[in-house]
């Protein structure tokens, strides 16, 4: 997939300023692992313009749970931020059977092509 135009930022909390942010944007209680602002009026395949929310706590009790990796988890969000980003949504069953598809397609992809710890060096 091409891109041709993109303003992305992603800011990773912990889970006490998640829960804060996931209550004054989405009216949910509790923290999240992640949220995503949409900011293209139209929503384009090809064009990524938004701000993203990652909780690191999350991340790593997550990994905990599904016997992987923080940095996994991570790369995870991030990839289900783009989806989002892309148009994906996952409010239904449907929708969010269909985004983890794609989610675990791309997570495996890089997986496979990339190491995670260089994506994640200090």
């Amino acid at each position: 997939m091409e891109v041709s135009g993109a303003e992305l930022s992603w800011l990773f909390v912990e889970s006490r300023r998640m829960a804060h942010y996931n209550e004054k944007f989405l009216g949910h209680q509790g923290s999240t692992d992640v949220i995503t602002f949409q900011y293209a009026q139209t929503v384009k395949k090809d064009s990524l313009f938004g701000d993203v929310l990652i909780c690191m706590d999350d991340a790593f009790t997550q990994a905990k749970l599904f016997n992987t990796t923080p940095q996994s988890e991570t790369l995870r969000y991030i990839i289900h931020s783009i989806l989002h980003l892309q148009g994906f949504d996952d409010l239904s069953p449907v929708e969010r059977k269909l985004m983890k598809k794609h989610e675990n397609k791309w997570v495996k992809w890089l997986e496979m092509h990339v190491k995670t710890e260089t994506l994640f060096k200090e």
